[in-house]
Formats: C-alpha cells, structure tokens, sequence
C-alpha cells in the first residue's frame, strides 16, 4: 500500500496511506499528485506530470505546468509572447453572422 507525505496548507505534513494516484513529479516529494502538467509538448499532446497543490504553478483557470514548464511559461509571458500571439487572433465570426447584413 503506498503512503504519500501530505503538505498542508499551515506548514505542517500528514502520513497517508492508501491508493490514492500517483505520486508528485516531483523527485523530493511524496504528495498525491492530484493535478496534471497541461503544458503542450506537440501533437496535441500535454507534459500530463503529475503535480500536488505545491508544485503546481496555476497559468490559468485550471491550467497548471509543472516547475520546469511553469519556467519557460514565465519566460515566454516576459519576452512578451502572450501580447505577441494574442495580436495575431483572428475573431470568429459565423456564417450567421456575416449572412446578417445580406
């Protein structure tokens, strides 16, 4: 039976055992891995890394990447590649929509 090393929120670790998933990525830690990396690494594929409340760094609204991913997310964000890739959004428009003023 697996035990995991439970962070809590006031500092302080728990033991826990019990199948609970899969462990963090983390080499150093022993939490549930309750998140999964969402980082895109090709092929619509994600990194899918399994991640604990303390490792997972939140991109987005349930969008989490582990530490090395959430590095070059930083990196990207300050280089200015969301400003970058957001100029070039083209907006959506039904057929609907364009078939109105016909």
């Amino acid at each position: 039976m697996p035990c995991y090393s439970i962070h809590r929120k006031d500092g302080g670790k728990a033991i826990l055992c019990g199948d609970l998933g899969p462990h963090c990525g983390d080499a150093n830690c022993g939490d549930v891995g309750t998140y999964l990396c969402d980082y895109p690494v090709g092929d619509d594929k994600t990194c899918d890394m399994p991640l604990c409340h303390g490792h997972a760094f939140e991109a987005a609204p349930n969008i989490h990447y582990c530490p090395g991913h959430a590095l070059l997310w930083r990196e990207f964000r300050a280089a200015g590649g969301v400003t970058r890739e957001l100029e070039n959004v083209v907006p959506y428009k039904s057929k609907e929509s364009t078939n109105e003023g016909s």
